[in-house]
This record gives C-alpha cells, sequence and structure tokens, in this order.
C-alpha cells in the first residue's frame, strides 16, 4: 500500500507537517510505503482555468506539481495537511487543490482510495475551522471514490512547535496513519 502526506504549510517543521509526519509514522509502521511532499519546497502556478485538462485528465501546466500529481495517482491514501490561516486552508494548499480539478468530471480518479485532512490552528477549537477541514472530503468526491475520508483537527498550537509538545495528538495522528492502512477496504 502507498501512502502520500502533502504538507500544505510554508514551515517544514509547523504543526500541520509535525502531525503529518506523525500520520506518515503510522502507516509506515503498518506496512505501508509513505512519502511526503513539502508543498512551500516547490516552485509551482495556481490553476490558470485553462481547461486543456478536460479531454485527457492531465494538467498541461508542467511544474514542480507535475511529480506529484504522478505520486498522488499512484497512492492508495491521501495524508493532506494545512494550517488555518485567515479562517481558511494556506494559500500553498489551496493552490495545490485548486490544480487537482484535472481530475473532476469525466476524468475522475479510478480505484478507490482512502485519505484524511489535517488542520491545525492558533484558536481554541471552533466548529468553522473544523468546517474548513470539512469541505476538502466533498471536494475529493469530485476527483474519485474516496471511500473513507478522516479529518483530525489540532487546536490551540500557536507557536511553532506547539503540536510536538502535544503527545496526545502525535498519538492521534499516529493511530490515524495505522487505521487507514489497516481496516477493511
Amino acid at each position: 500500500m502507498k501512502v502520500i502526506g502533502i504538507a500544505g504549510s510554508p514551515r517544514r517543521a509547523g504543526n500541520s507537517s509535525t502531525l503529518l509526519q506523525a500520520a506518515l509514522r503510522g502507516a509506515a509502521s503498518a506496512g505501508a510505503e509513505t512519502a511526503s511532499v513539502h508543498l512551500n519546497g516547490l516552485t509551482y502556478r495556481g490553476c490558470q482555468a485553462c481547461e486543456r485538462c478536460a479531454p485527457e485528465g492531465e494538467c498541461v501546466i508542467h511544474d514542480g506539481l507535475t511529480p506529484v500529481f504522478a505520486a498522488l495517482r499512484l497512492a492508495d491514501v491521501w495524508l493532506l495537511a494545512s494550517p488555518i490561516y485567515r479562517d481558511g486552508l494556506s494559500g500553498q494548499f489551496k493552490s495545490f487543490f485548486d490544480r487537482c480539478a484535472a481530475w473532476e468530471g469525466k476524468n475522475r480518479l479510478s480505484g478507490k482510495r482512502r485519505a484524511a485532512i489535517i488542520v491545525t490552528y492558533m484558536d481554541k477549537e471552533r466548529d468553522d475551522y473544523r468546517h474548513v477541514a470539512e469541505t476538502v472530503p466533498f471536494y475529493l468526491g469530485w476527483m474519485g471514490d474516496f471511500s473513507d475520508v478522516e479529518v483530525l483537527v489540532g487546536a490551540e498550537l500557536g507557536p511553532v512547535g506547539a503540536a510536538a509538545a502535544r503527545p496526545d495528538l502525535i498519538a492521534r495522528a499516529e493511530a490515524l496513519g495505522k487505521k487507514l492502512v489497516r481496516e477493511p477496504w
């Protein structure tokens, strides 16, 4: 089983990235082959709304996301992580996710997949921020058969390193990675 993690934080060791790495460790401990991508380390453009992806289901922009899309096609499980900034997902994550539009409609990805969205933010736990995370599974459904999409929310994680100091959250993220790999499809 292949699991890919997409880190949407500008910080390589940010709180959402820390939880993503914990989830990947959990998946690896369950026997999965794992890989991760830090979007902020790539050079890429947002969707250009050119609609040239429609005939074949492939984005025609060739940039830092091109190999990421190839890896996503092969992955059984997608782990998607982003901090909440200004009441929404990070700009890096949003630009990446907009480019996934090539897989909508008649170009949906084949095969069943699982996914998890991990979001972190500084404020106390808030339903509206959970809702931001819960919109992602809806969009994943446009792209393919994502039979099981989990949401992990990390609230009250202000400074860099706050997630690493929360063993409860690290354990939940690791358990999430294991669950997505181990549970029957």
